[in-house]
């Protein structure tokens, strides 16, 4: 009997603490939400966000309407919320005086976000900064009003409570007036960060970015940038209260600032700051839609370019609400559009001759390039554009697609099936944390200590069957963690869109030259990359993987970042399809190269180029293109000295990207010359602004040979057949594991840590939109020089004529002279002594060959000097005297 007892009692002790262990659970559900991870249904979740609301709402009232007189102690009858709203408001206003009206503002906020169905990250933490945030203002309410204010029928211990009454006068003796007025402020703003997740720095930037597109624009400065916002906000306000017409005003307040505001020319002085600015103009409703972006101010380190194209974000600072105007184009000022330097040949003399150019706003639009003339680019080679650049604006892309949220069923169950899976292979581990990528999700686990890891690899199909997964990728362990990642394919991927990455702040406009928009990576971090940084880019993988998607996603990002001023192109596509949509870009330098004994004369051409740009840059005494770029025309002058020449001498260099699409084809036909003049160029030609990109849906050994993978630390490995593949690309395992579409491994530069990322989609008709679009501004403005090069006629080593043609060249004799004595055999260098093109100075190289003065053209290697400039006197008489240099360099064209 006493044992039936003692269980009943126990029993009933069990049930009492369930029952409470239930209520506290329910509670704790409808502050926070459930946190096992399964999310309440959006019915379930909508009315908690309405009981907050309302809440709030009546509380809120309550506190207002509150009124106590010390005659009338019970004088509850006059509040608006009743008794109980009474009593709440007594004790939140006794508590924290008028800083108690945040609680409802806070509570109001979380019932929206929860009507919203949107997840509430770190609510503990948002609490405990809101809740510090009411105390740090309840103190600054005690300090500045309490002695003033006092007690009073509404505030029954102050305009800053009882908490802060007793408080301020300890804490005041503790740290002194002026330290607490330092202590309370900081505290407010910490709370509010951690109630909000919101950043000060970029707000500051923000700002200031509004100032300076307002002063760029209209010629404001802030304060007038802020009276006339607010003037325009109070105004729209006003009429739509009295009823106005709202579309009406709008035009006329409009009309009446366009009447007021003038165009801003710059001065002479600031003609290179002006040639960098950007205005960005108001976008589309849909694209205001798709996501905002920061206006980039390019103060890179490699070069002065212009900002990446940016939509305004739709608050209320950026731009007026009542202003209503079409969708406009950003503006980016080129400054001179010269040729790369002195070895682009007559073309190079004609461009020269262009001063900078700068159209007011008001200028009308210029007529659009017949098709005719298009199609003639590269027989006539026009004039490059003089005028502003538009660069393409965003709504030319496709949207973001729309988030379907976090299944956090699904990932709950699949962590217990993982970890399950391991137990059945006596592998005790615990997930500890899930990371959700538009592609896989991350599994971070703790394994019991003493396992060895290399077990948990040799498991993944392991895991893969247990989980129904088409396959799994393992970490172990993860770099800078004590932990294990395993990668398991999500249950509904999602497309990364390039205008989900050009639309947000997903990189450092400051420091970036080449923006590449590749994609996101697991934790949903964007990779936005910069090629000069880079500085050259190795892509793999089999057919469909997503390799050529991802070619045409880093041409696309040029396009809408650069203007053929900045950037330079030059594309070879064996395959004769790939590339073809961006055949009449005019960021160009030559038509899309698809037979490859023509690329090797390219590549050769690029590694003269290089070896140009250095000796130029020798001359200015800088060392990479962003210094010379920074260099104003007086400064290149006083540098240059003697070697000054206003005809040959360009003003800016521009980036130049070299585009192979597919590599095995270039060193099967050719694969000494490909190899020495990717390795060289790979080598030395980060600092001149020649940047290679390589793809291969071959990823072999005999492609991807030691010497060029040496030279290419940035990798992108897509979906491959076997780990040998793998490994020949990343120099590890994982690539094999990958599923397609997109999904890649992606090994940053300066860095041995590789990504997970879904490569960035960028459809056909948005290549066609934005190719339409650039093509409108210019027609392609091809090299005659390098189309020449390529086709063979004056490649290094072609023949060109007979050692009897040379002699006849007045040039002859002081061009075997600089060689000897330079001892280098080196196109560039006759092209800088003497002030003449690429193509003659070729030709006479190609003379002292067959003369036995230099040695035979070695591909993309520089000549070997065969004798002495004794030897040549000698055998030739000294010289009788010479002309200055260049002064009978014509161009031979």
């Amino acid at each position: 009997m006493a044992q039936a007892g003692t269980r009943k009692r126990e029993g009933k002790s069990a049930k009492k603490q369930g029952f409470f262990a239930r209520l506290g659970l329910v509670a704790k559900t409808l502050i926070v939400g459930r946190d096992d991870g399964a999310p309440p249904s959006d019915r379930a979740q909508e009315i908690k966000g309405l009981v907050l609301l309302a809440g709030s709402i009546w509380l809120f009232l309550a506190m207002i309407s509150y009124y106590r007189p010390y005659t009338d102690p019970d004088a509850s009858g006059l509040n608006w919320g009743g008794k109980l709203g009474f009593y709440l408001a007594q004790v939140a206003l006794s508590i924290s005086g008028l800083a108690g009206l945040l609680f409802t503002w806070i509570a109001g906020c979380w019932g929206a976000i929860l009507v919203a169905r949107k997840a509430v990250p770190s609510p503990w933490v948002r609490a405990f900064g809101g809740v510090s945030f009411v105390f740090a203002l309840a103190m600054l309410l005690e300090m500045a009003f309490g002695e003033s204010v006092g007690f009073t029928n509404r505030l029954p211990y102050g305009v800053g409570g009882w908490l802060a009454h007793v408080l301020v006068p300890v804490m005041q003796e503790k740290f002194g007036a002026p330290g607490l007025w330092i202590l309370m402020p900081l505290l407010a703003l910490v709370s509010f960060m951690l109630a909000t997740e919101m950043a000060f720095y970029p707000s500051i930037v923000a700002l200031r970015e509004w100032a300076d597109r307002r002063r760029e624009e209209r010629g404001e400065s802030f304060v007038r940038a802020s009276w006339n916002w607010t003037s325009g906000l109070a105004l729209g306000l006003w009429d739509f209260l009295r009823g106005a017409p709202i579309g009406e005003s709008a035009k006329s307040l409009a009309e009446a600032r366009a009447a007021d505001s003038k165009t801003i020319v710059p001065d002479e002085d600031d003609v290179e700051e002006a040639a960098a600015n950007v205005t960005v103009e108001e976008l589309t409703p849909a694209a205001r839609k798709a996501a905002a972006a920061p206006l980039l101010e390019d103060e890179d380190d490699d070069e002065v370019a212009p900002p990446l194209p940016t939509p305004i974000a739709h608050d209320d600072d950026d731009e007026d609400d009542d202003e209503v105007d079409p969708p406009r184009e950003r503006v980016v000022h080129d400054e001179d559009l010269d040729d790369d330097d002195a070895a682009e040949g007559a073309a190079a003399e004609a461009d020269d001759e262009d001063e900078p150019a700068f159209v007011p706003a008001a200028t009308p639009k210029k007529a659009r390039l017949p098709k005719a003339i298009v199609k003639k680019a590269a027989a006539e080679r026009p004039r490059p554009p003089s005028g502003p650049w538009k660069l393409p604006p965003l709504d030319l892309l496709e949207p973001p697609e729309r988030d379907v949220g976090t299944d956090n069923r699904g990932v709950q169950d699949a962590a217990r099936k993982l970890e399950n899976a391991l137990k059945s292979f006596r592998v005790d581990a615990n997930v500890v944390s899930a990371q959700l990528g538009p592609t896989v999700i991350l599994f971070e686990l703790e394994v019991a200590q003493g396992t060895r890891l290399n077990k948990v690899t040799q498991l993944s199909q392991e895991i893969a069957a247990a989980l129904r997964a088409q396959s799994v990728r393992v970490i172990a362990p993860i770099p800078g963690k004590a932990t294990i990642g395993i990668e398991v394919p999500n249950m509904q991927r999602r497309k990364v869109r390039i205008s989900e990455l050009v639309s947000q702040k997903a990189y450092d406009s400051k420091q970036i030259a080449l923006p590449l928009f590749l994609g996101v990576d697991v934790e949903g971090n964007s990779i936005v990359d910069d090629l000069a940084k880079m500085p050259h880019l190795l892509i793999a993988g089999t057919t469909g993987s997503g390799k050529s998607v991802c070619i045409n996603t880093i041409l696309a990002s040029l396009l809408l970042t650069r203007s053929p001023h900045d950037v330079q192109a030059i594309l070879i596509d064996p395959k004769m399809v790939e590339l073809q949509a961006f055949a009449n870009i005019p960021h160009l330098m030559l038509p899309v190269v698809t037979d490859m004994r023509q690329a090797t004369n390219v590549l050769a051409w690029a590694v003269e180029k290089m070896e140009g740009r250095y000796e130029l840059f020798s001359q200015v005494g800088v060392k990479n293109i962003k210094g010379y770029n920074a260099l104003s025309e007086a400064e290149l002058q006083e540098r240059m000295g003697d070697a000054w020449s206003d005809e040959r001498t360009p003003r800016h260099v521009p980036y130049i990207v070299v585009v192979i699409d597919e590599f095995a084809d270039l060193m099967m036909q050719s694969k000494k010359e490909a190899e020495q003049a990717i390795t060289r160029l790979a080598q030395k030609s980060r600092a001149v602004g020649i940047h290679v990109i390589l793809a291969t849906q071959r990823p072999s050994t005999d492609v991807i040979t030691g010497v060029i993978k040496g030279n290419l630390p940035t990798r992108i490995a897509f979906q491959v057949a076997s780990k040998v593949d793998s490994r020949v690309i990343l120099d590890a395992m994982g690539a094999e594991k990958l599923l397609g579409g997109g999904d890649m491994l992606y090994n940053p530069p300066q860095s041995s840590k590789i990504k997970r990322v879904q490569g960035a989609l960028v459809e056909d008709h948005e290549i066609q939109h934005l190719v339409d679009f650039v093509c409108k501004e210019s027609a392609p403005n091809f090299s005659q020089e390098l189309i020449q090069v390529a086709s063979g006629s004056n490649a290094p080593g072609s023949q060109a004529g007979g050692f009897e043609t040379a002699l006849e060249d007045d040039l002859w004799d002081e061009a075997v002279r600089i060689i000897l004595k330079s001892k280098r055999g080196s196109a560039s260098l006759l092209q800088r002594a003497l002030g003449i093109g690429y193509t003659r100075a070729s030709r006479l190289l190609d003379m002292m060959g067959e003369a036995g003065i230099v040695s035979d053209h070695k591909g993309s290697k520089a000549r070997e000097v065969l004798m002495t400039i004794e030897q040549w006197e000698a055998q030739h008489g000294a010289p009788t005297g010479q002309g200055a240099p260049g002064a009978a360099g014509g161009i031979d064209e």
